[in-house]
């Protein structure tokens, strides 16, 4: 997996920032956030490695997904969540191939 410097969400792109600074939403450290206005995602890499970051980028993007198709959770069954999030990933890896090349190392 590598963290590409922007990704595409939907039809919005969303810079993405590696940052030594510490995160903090909702009065909580965290690895990351994603900026719904400004749209950036940044992720925190002082506070972990290479794959808690390819993590936490999954994450956020994840949290775009469900921004930008206007989940409302609450008035969805299961089968439309699925549904929505499956589509959504779709879309996600098709816009972002360059995110999802994953090359395994020899062991």
């Amino acid at each position: 997996m590598n963290i590409p410097s922007k990704v595409r969400i939907g039809s919005v792109d969303y810079m993405i920032s590696r940052t030594d600074e510490i995160i903090i939403v909702n009065h909580q450290e965290c690895f990351g956030d994603i900026d719904f206005n400004k749209k950036i995602i940044r992720i925190a890499q002082n506070i972990q490695d290479i794959q808690g970051e390819e993590i936490t980028l999954l994450h956020e993007m994840l949290h775009g997904l469900v921004y930008e198709r206007n989940f409302e959770y609450e008035r969805c069954d299961d089968e439309t969540i699925t549904e929505e999030i499956s589509r959504g990933l779709h879309q996600l890896i098709r816009d972002n191939p360059q995110v999802f090349n994953i090359v395994k190392s020899k062991s």
